[in-house]
Formats: structure tokens, C-alpha cells, sequence
């Protein structure tokens, strides 16, 4: 299959109707939301990542491409940037990231006084002193 091939094929799996400045929703198979395309028989590839390469030219090594509209099924070229990945989870709105977060699920801060981390994650040191009061009232209750 020829490059323009797929080009063709690429773009008709795209709603370009709304114009150059709206979403282009991605009409075909999604995956967590965003599009996919495939390749060839056994590979398939981001359709947001497609259309980048397609019009602006290849991504660099190392580098993600960002939604800036929020919609992962858009794949308009205008509505995205070349980023690295710690700024693309910085600009992330998912619950998982959690730089923003100023304090715990059970509402003790994240200060220095109260964080350690292990595993590349903070953990609350008050959480944890409940969690063992909790533990050790539970094998004294036991023994």
C-alpha cells in the first residue's frame, strides 16, 4: 500500500466537518479513548500520532504529543504539541496524577513533615500511624 493510500485511508476515519479550528473526532476503533489505526496485519498505531506525522512531520525521540483540546479522539493536528512526558502528566487531568494534590485521600497534608517516599511515591505518615493503631488493636483484640 502506498503512502498516499494510506493517507487517503487515514483521513476518511476522521470528522473534519466542524473546520480547521474544531475537533476532529476520530470515527473509527478507539482504545481508552483514543484512536487507532492499523498499519499492517499485526500492527496498529495512535491515530493522533498518525495525523501528526502525516501533516507536521515525524515526532522526536523522546517526545509525546498533547492533546491541548482535552478530547483524546480528536486528531487535528492544530490541537496538538510535541511535549515530554513529564510535561504532558503535569498538564494531565487524570486522578492518578497526583503532583498537584496538597494532601491525602483522608485529608492530612502533603507537607515534609508528614510525606516519605518509597517506590517513587509519597506516602502519609499519619495514614500510616492510624493504619498500624488499627493493626495492633486488631492482634491484641486476637491474642
Amino acid at each position: 500500500m502506498t503512502r498516499r493510500d494510506f493517507a487517503e485511508r487515514f483521513w476518511e476515519k476522521a470528522d473534519r466537518s466542524g473546520g480547521p479550528h474544531a475537533c476532529w473526532p476520530w470515527t473509527a476503533f478507539t482504545f481508552q479513548g483514543y484512536g487507532r489505526i492499523a498499519t499492517s496485519k499485526r500492527r496498529s498505531a495512535a491515530a493522533h500520532r498518525v495525523a501528526y506525522t502525516l501533516t507536521v512531520g515525524p515526532i522526536p525521540a523522546g517526545l509525546q504529543i498533547d492533546h491541548l483540546c482535552r478530547n483524546r479522539a480528536c486528531v487535528n493536528p492544530a490541537h496538538m504539541e510535541v511535549v515530554t512526558q513529564a510535561e504532558n502528566v503535569r498538564r494531565g487531568m487524570g486522578g492518578w496524577n497526583s503532583v498537584a494534590k496538597t494532601h491525602c485521600p483522608n485529608g492530612h497534608p502533603y507537607d515534609h513533615e508528614n510525606t516519605y517516599r518509597e517506590g517513587g511515591r509519597r506516602h502519609c505518615r499519619e495514614c500510616g500511624r492510624v493504619n498500624w493503631r488499627a493493626w495492633d488493636a486488631r492482634r491484641k483484640a486476637t491474642a
